[in-house]
């Protein structure tokens, strides 16, 4: 069972979605948090601020209401009393003191200024805050009027001597708890509903907020997406036309920095090549089979010539040496078909050796000097020693090829010179003829398989195969060096060879 769908755009979509989901949640749940704990330290401070109000009014009160009583709203004659008691103390002997303050009592009168504890606790209620106190035993004292039902029992470790403050959240009600040196314990607390709600607004707003960004973020996500993965389709849709034949068809490139723009470019330079490949495979073929053709139909021909009744010696030995002149033409064709089939297939084998272009010049132009003597033709070498490593039985190929050429396409009288000369760490090698020249269209195509100049200039009536030079090229890109030809009709043609000189 796949979880996630094939498509690629689905799948991004998805981790997208699923990676900003995540962060948006996780940003606001802290935020929330944050909040949450303000809040409630806000709070806290609240329920801390009556202390330094209650502490000081509950050690100098001289009675507390019975234990176990809750305390009424405070009657505002209640502090009256209390500070008339405090005035008319005992006196020294053991009566009343009369009204007249003594200095002990012009403090306490100054201290008992300001509201009185019944007074503070019920300003307290009207805030929504509530007062519990225990004695030093863990015995309710008293509680205000608007202290939940069921007292709130003293936590664990304050009556074994634990913090002095300690704060708990419980049953909906946050409270803080104070121990008193003297008086006990006094807890003040508020109800948490108002927070509460405050807060759950708040976490309602965050999450529609949430979903308004991960909605966005997906609409945003699936136009940026969708967007990057349209040269794919265009890259798709190249393919599909070329797949069917037409291999014309190139992706048009929108963005070229881009990752996409850059394999979109190699993909075009990939069809260029299969193209062009496509070509010289279809010229290829059909060449072959028209160089193959022929002789086969002159062998055929002869063949049925010299059976179709009886012939003087002089016909059939004149009809076999035709046939065998038009099998030695396939013999050298199919020879060089093979020798590139070895090229197009990677399996073109080099075995270089130490040798020296200049010996190698001479023997083949020593091979070639006949040919040339029959039509008048003077080679003439300008060479120097230049010492390298190469495989010299196809450079001899190579060599042949070109020097044939020269003879074959030279004019009767002419010349070929040959040179040879190092510079610059390369040995440079030269052949030029005194022949018709060709124009510019046949130099672009001289090193075109089965591609041959026109048999008006072949003084000799000679016709190649058209695979010399393609072989040629061929052995001396393997030999990593390159092949030239400048050529101008009527001036003659020269080819130039650069190989590396070790």
């Amino acid at each position: 069972m796949r979880i996630f769908p094939q498509s690629i755009r689905w799948r991004i979509q998805l981790w997208y979605l699923l990676l900003l989901a995540g962060i948006i949640a996780a940003l606001l749940v802290a935020f929330y948090r944050n909040q949450r704990e303000i809040k409630y330290q806000v709070l806290d401070r609240e329920l801390n601020n009556p202390i330094t109000r209650l502490l000081p009014r509950m050690e100098r009160r001289r009675e507390l209401p019975p234990r176990n009583r809750r305390l009424p709203r405070p009657d505002p004659l209640d502090g009256m009393g209390v500070d008339f008691e405090a005035q008319s103390g005992p006196g020294p002997e053991g009566g009343r003191r009369g009204p007249g303050p003594g200095p002990g009592d012009r403090r306490d009168e100054l201290e008992d200024r300001g509201p009185t504890l019944d007074e503070v606790i019920g300003e307290l209620a009207e805030e929504n805050i509530f007062v519990i106190h225990w004695d030093r035993e863990g015995d309710v004292r008293f509680a205000s009027e608007n202290a939940p039902e069921g007292l709130s029992p003293l936590p664990d470790g304050v009556l074994g001597g634990g913090d002095r403050v300690s704060k708990r959240t419980r049953q909906g009600y946050r409270e803080v708890i104070h121990a008193s040196p003297n008086r006990g314990f006094l807890l003040i607390g508020t109800s948490i509903e108002p927070i509460e709600t405050e807060l759950s607004k708040l976490e309602k707003k965050l999450a529609g907020i949430g979903l308004l960004i991960v909605g966005g973020g997906f609409l945003v996500g699936w136009l940026l997406i969708g967007r990057s993965l349209k040269p794919i389709e265009a890259i798709s849709d190249a393919a599909h036309r070329i797949a069917e034949g037409d291999l014309s068809q190139r992706i048009a490139i929108s963005e070229n920095g881009s990752e996409l723009g850059q394999l979109s470019s190699v993909l075009n330079e990939t069809f260029d090549k299969l193209e062009t490949s496509f070509e010289h495979q279809v010229r290829f073929t059909a060449d072959a089979s028209h160089e193959m053709r022929t002789p086969i139909a002159v062998i055929l021909a002869k063949s049925q010539f010299a059976l179709s009744r009886e012939r003087s010696v002089e016909k059939y030995q004149e009809a076999l040496q035709t046939c065998m002149d038009s099998a030695q033409h396939m013999r050298t064709l199919t020879d060089g078909l093979l020798e590139l089939s070895k090229v197009d297939s990677g399996e073109f084998d080099l075995r270089p050796e130490r040798g020296n272009f200049e010996d190698l010049t001479r023997e083949v132009v020593k091979m070639i000097e006949p040919l040339a003597d029959e039509r008048g033709i003077k080679i003439r070498c300008d060479l120097e020693s230049v010492k390298s490593e190469f495989d010299s039985q196809k450079m001899r190929q190579a060599l042949l090829n070109l020097l044939s050429n020269a003879v074959k396409y030279n004019r009767e009288g002419g010349a070929i010179l040959v040179g040879l000369k190092k510079e610059e760490g390369k040995a440079h090698w030269s052949v030029s003829d005194t022949g018709n020249g060709m124009d510019a269209e046949a130099i672009e195509h001289v090193f075109e398989r089965f591609y041959r100049v026109d048999k008006a200039r072949t003084r000799s009536g000679r016709s190649g195969t058209g695979l010399g030079l393609p072989i040629t090229k061929a052995i001396v890109e393997a030999h990593g060096g390159m092949i030239s030809v400048e050529s101008a009709v009527g001036q003659g043609t020269v080819f130039r060879v650069i190989l590396p000189a070790k």
